[in-house]
């Protein structure tokens, strides 16, 4: 089982350390390296992304990001989006999506892609890449990394 946390880290495209999800450890953006191409010629940026929940500029978009990233009903499967453009700042550029699937114990990313059409905010389309890197958490530890990362985007940070 991998393990998941929120912590401050400085992405290679921020002037200073922001709130991020931390995947056995290592910020999501460097986790996901090697796996997202953001365009035709499969050319990785992977590692100067940065999360979606916090930097959306788009109120409702900010708020779809975090209400996807919460574990739905068990035995559900949810597109998050994860990681975006911080040119941007919002779900036109580069979007990271994790295909996120909830059962009684546990939330499992079971793939990460590219989202390739978004619609009024919501990702109907993705690339999903292969091979993919995949997790498997415990649903209390998600939760708890989840709670963390708010309270650092809204006490730590903004």
């Amino acid at each position: 089982m991998n393990t998941i946390d929120a912590g401050m880290h400085r992405s290679l495209c921020a002037k200073a350390p922001h709130p991020v999800l931390l995947i056995d450890g290592t910020p999501l953006e460097m986790w996901a390296k090697g796996v997202i191409s953001s365009d035709a010629l499969g050319t990785d940026s992977t590692d100067t992304l940065v999360p979606a929940q916090g930097w959306l500029v788009d109120e409702s978009d900010l708020q779809n990001a975090w209400y996807l990233l919460e574990p739905k009903d068990e035995s559900s499967s949810t597109i998050v989006p994860v990681l975006i453009c911080p040119d941007d700042m919002d779900m036109s550029c580069t979007v990271a999506v994790v295909e996120q699937q909830v059962d009684t114990q546990t939330v499992s990313w079971l793939r990460i892609g590219r989202a390739t059409d978004v619609r009024n905010g919501i990702v109907v389309s993705v690339a999903w890449e292969m091979p993919s890197q995949k997790a498997v958490f415990d649903k209390a530890a998600f939760r708890a990394a989840v709670d963390e990362l708010k309270r650092l985007t809204d006490e730590e940070w903004h």
